[in-house]
């Protein structure tokens, strides 16, 4: 707990505002309190966060998903403006989960049975209200002397609505997510139960299940089910873990049935602290005995020494008017918010300051904002007009991160030596730091994600908007603009979906001119289009059945076929693969005609080279199918996002969760693999471009990486923090990457390097 600062509010709607508990990059969390007394923690975001339409809509979502849930050991939530906004809950006085055992060590037998029951119950009421969390972990349980308390709504969503964030990518927290979120596809309750698994596992074990490290290699070990459980000591407890963490959703037990489990074994007590390890109901006691209500804020001074610099007579940091609402909407920026609230004081409901040293307690680590655009979603701010500025210089490369060694004993590269030893993958190390590329130009497509197509030469913007730009990439000139959200390009068209009418235009890329349209209906959102020959495929993924084959000259609809629960598809070799209900499906592309089938299961991110179909399932496995007999001609464990493959010389390239793996197209065997620093927690995969005998990849270490596809060898960096949607694209001589900024930015390769 902090005094309030000088530009601090003194009043949030009806509630009095004493201290604060905390602040991040997200907000500001402060002790309130009610006319009637009652001590309550205020959750206020910050403006350029309220300014954004999509981050208003999922706050609004957080705060219906929470109102929906009553239950002995959730916080509930109080009060909320979604406009302002702001979110008032009950205050709990106690630690995290998390905080309790980087503290004082794993959580002993009887107390992880009680925890497990409260926990279990928790997630019962939550279900009940047809709502799925999605983002259980150590840091969103909270010990209090009332019982543990499952907090934190921020991704929650109820069952059967659809997410804001783009199909494929996964949301929750690296370590603690289910298969099913780790592949992008839809989740429900089962989720809970396997994030509940993980949450036990952690508490008795006191280290994560599933290991540490990069981002890609916890998303691998939960893929292939390696989970290590050696710190359960109790048997009927390891049985009721493992079936929580069973791959197959629908084998997993439901909160309810965990509950009657945990019934079997004998009730204990919530009431109070008795039922935690002494060292952690004894800080709990304390903590709730330091709670008391200040008699009037203190106001702490800012200046040349305080957390938010130099401060000003009539701005942030200067004297502050008489006691009013809050500003709206939302809160300024704060510099000197704790590197920790995001995973920690959001949470909103402790009372006590967390950890903000860069070396605290182990395992305790900033997590990026999880906010996604769906395609056709729109996004804050709109286009406008592209704002072309030369002459600036280049963007600073951050500070390579030094990879993570992770000592997991599930680790895929102790089962792959060249995974680990650079001096076997064809790609040895270099001792020099590579070149760095320079700026040619950039231009600002809005204030936050861009994808990049290349078609005829020119680079396709999809903003954020539903606006497509083409731009020429030499001058970075505007070509032409067209309203419509770009669904993709392929045989020399571009794709536009109207954002008014169910409709799709093709494009000619040149000069933006409507070549045919065609009605899709509704249903067909998102869409995707590809062309083979002189057919161009339509259809709409995401659980639709619907595809057409249509004329690419003029539109003409050809064939319609039916693929039930219609996930994604591509097509190549004269071949449409579509990826249903527990197989991938060969239609002949002129005529719709079923030619084959492959049994898969749950599939995601079809794409086509080298003669393949290459998709993965939900169990991290990539399939590599011949488009002409439908044959399984390999297939490789753990080789990477089915949405992040490029393939071209005879050569599959995946994202490897840490750097980039490379496979030979006919056998799938490693040829090379190259660690980039990369999985970081902001990213979810490493984007890749193939293009002119370079391999582009815009990395989740924030840098943007020109590699020779042949070794893996680095030709040159560049510091860009990529929206990691859509991977570099090259012409001209020229690359071309969408950043988090807003901006298109053309890369020139350092002098006597190619690519």
């Amino acid at each position: 707990m902090e005094p309030l600062r000088a530009d601090d509010p003194h009043r949030i709607g009806p509630y009095r505002v004493l201290a604060r508990l905390g602040s991040g990059g997200m907000g500001v969390v402060y002790l309130g309190r009610s006319r009637s007394g009652r001590l309550i923690a205020v959750k206020v975001i910050r403006r350029h966060l309220a300014a954004d339409p999509e981050y208003r809509a999922r706050f609004r979502r957080e705060v219906t998903a929470a109102r929906r849930v009553i239950g002995a050991f959730t916080a509930p939530v109080l009060d909320a403006d979604p406009e302002a906004p702001w979110l008032a809950t009950a205050y709990l006085p106690g630690m995290t989960l998390r905080e309790a055992v980087d503290t004082f060590g794993p959580i002993p037998p009887e107390s992880l049975r009680a925890l497990a029951g409260g926990l279990a119950e928790a997630l019962a009421a939550i279900h009940r209200a047809g709502v799925v969390h999605r983002d259980l972990k150590p840091a969103n349980v909270l010990l209090t002397a009332g019982g543990p308390r499952v907090i934190d709504f921020g991704i929650a969503r109820p069952s059967g609505e659809a997410t804001i964030t783009q199909r494929g990518v996964p949301i929750g927290t690296p370590g603690f997510m289910a298969p099913e979120q780790v592949a992008g596809v839809e989740v429900g309750p089962a989720s809970d139960v396997f994030t509940l698994g993980v949450v036990l596992a952690y508490a008795a074990g006191g280290v994560e299940p599933f290991g540490t490290g990069p981002a890609g290699s916890r998303q691998y070990r939960i893929m292939t089910g390696q989970a290590d459980l050696d710190g359960i000591g109790q048997g009927w407890l390891r049985d009721m873990v493992v079936d929580c963490l069973r791959p197959d959703p629908a084998r997993r037990p439901s909160a309810g049935e965990v509950l009657r489990r945990l019934g079997e074994q004998g009730a204990v007590s919530l009431q109070g602290t008795r039922w935690l390890p002494p060292a952690v109901a004894d800080e709990i006691d304390r903590r709730t005995a330091r709670t008391v209500l200040p008699p009037a804020p203190a106001i702490a001074p800012v200046g040349p020494e305080g957390p938010d610099g130099p401060g000003r007579p009539d701005g942030p940091g200067g004297p502050r008017a008489a006691e009013g609402p809050v500003d709206a909407p939302g809160l300024p920026e704060e510099p000197g918010g704790s590197p920790v609230l995001d995973d920690a004081v959001m949470n909103m409901a402790t009372a006590e300051p967390f950890p903000v040293a860069p070396g605290g307690p182990r395992g305790v680590r900033r997590r990026s904002v999880i906010a996604g655009t769906a395609v056709g979603a729109l996004a804050a701010g709109g286009l406008g007009a592209l704002l072309w500025s030369r002459g600036e210089p280049p963007a600073a490369a951050p500070e390579p991160r030094p990879p993570r060694s992770d000592p997991s004993r599930s680790d895929p590269s102790r089962s792959d030596p060249s995974r680990s030893d650079p001096s076997r993958s064809g790609a040895p190390p270099s001792s020099a730091e590579p070149p760095r590329a320079v700026r040619r130009w950039r231009v600002k497509s809005g204030d936050y994600y861009a994808d990049l197509f290349l078609c005829e030469d020119l680079v396709l913007v999809r903003g954020e908007a539903g606006d497509t730009y083409a731009v020429d990439p030499r001058t970075g000139r505007v070509r032409w603009k067209r309203r419509g959200e770009l669904a993709g390009t392929s045989g020399g068209l571009a794709f536009l979906i109207s954002s008014r009418s169910p409709h799709m235009s093709a494009v000619s890329p040149r000069d933006g001119r409507t070549l045919w349209i065609v009605d899709v209906r509704p249903g067909f959102s998102p869409l995707q289009a590809v062309v083979t020959g002189p057919v161009a495929c339509v259809g709409g993924v995401g659980g639709g059945e619907r595809l057409m084959g249509l004329d690419a000259r003029d539109g003409r609809v050809r064939w319609s076929a039916t693929v039930t629960g219609l996930d994604g598809f591509t097509a190549g070799g004269g071949t449409v693969a579509a990826a249903g209900h527990g197989e991938l499906t060969g239609l002949r592309a002129r005529d719709g005609r079923r030619r084959w089938s492959y049994p898969i299961g749950e599939a995601f991110g079809v794409s086509y080279g080298e003669g393949l179909f290459l998709v993965s399932d939900t169990r991290y496995v990539l399939h590599a199918v011949r488009a002409d007999t439908g044959k399984r001609a390999w297939r490789r464990v753990g080789a990477g996002n089915g949405f992040l493959l490029q393939a071209g010389g005879g050569m599959v390239y995946a994202d490897a969760g840490d750097g980039v793996l490379a496979m030979r197209a006919t056998t799938g065997e490693t040829v090379w693999s190259r660690a980039l620093g990369a999985g970081a927690p902001q990213g979810y995969g490493n984007a890749l471009g193939l293009y002119g005998g370079t391999l582009y990849v815009g990395g989740t270490d924030r840098r943007v990486h020109a590699l020779d596809p042949a070794t893996g060898r680095v030709l040159w960096t560049y510091g860009a923090d990529m929206t990691l949607r859509s991977g570099p694209v090259s012409a001209g001589g020229l690359v071309f990457v969408a950043t988090r900024d807003g901006y298109v930015n053309a890369l020139a390769p350092p002098d006597g390097t190619r690519g």
